[in-house]
């Protein structure tokens, strides 16, 4: 890539960056419109459309192809996607190890279908988050996390199924069960 490239690409990347900051400003959900077409134009997989993306996400820049985002997703505000881990090449260098070339990993990260990932989460490379999953605030998500799972902490704990979860709520408010969710819940009776 020549010099002028590479300087284009940053404006590129600075003018991307800020419409997505500033287009809550116009109403919540245009961020989301936004950061599709940004990040799309910079390799990040949309299956699909989220359904929310928040203004402050931080997505790792290393490589967007490497994150891959389905539909109906919701990422809430200060949540950072990571597809790459250096630190071996820091901490390498306490054993006198001092590499020319950094030592690391570069992992894809999946978010599947109608999942939601809670403010301050952390995402760390090479983690899948199944369909129809609810991840806690804060939480640290690490490896493939099973479709409708509820996970929470650090480190990460599956806690429950969002399927009971959304039949317990429905059957407080009152709202009928979807004929999916009455079957799932005829074929699995509850552990407890």
């Amino acid at each position: 890539m020549s010099r002028l490239h590479r300087v284009l690409y940053k404006i590129e990347r600075i003018i991307g960056l800020t419409a997505i900051k500033l287009a809550p400003i116009i109403r919540p959900g245009f961020a989301t419109t936004i950061a599709v077409k940004v990040y799309g134009r910079w390799g990040m997989n949309f299956v699909g459309t989220p359904n929310y993306l928040s203004a402050r996400i931080n997505f790792d820049g290393t490589d967007y192809g490497l994150i891959e985002i389905h539909e109906g997703v919701t990422i809430s505000s200060y949540v950072r996607v990571l597809t790459h881990d250096w630190s071996l090449y820091t901490v390498a260098k306490a054993i006198h190890h001092f590499a020319e070339k950094p030592i690391g990993e570069i992992k894809g990260v999946s978010i599947g279908e109608y999942s939601f990932v809670g403010t301050g989460t952390i995402i760390m490379p090479g983690s899948r988050i199944g369909r129809g999953c609810i991840i806690g605030a804060g939480t640290v998500v690490r490896g493939n996390i099973p479709d409708y799972s509820i996970i929470i902490g650090s480190p990460c704990q599956n806690v429950g199924d969002t399927r009971r979860l959304i039949a317990s709520k429905f059957e407080r408010m009152g709202i009928d069960s979807t004929p999916a969710l009455a079957e799932f819940l005829l074929n699995n009776t509850d552990p407890n």
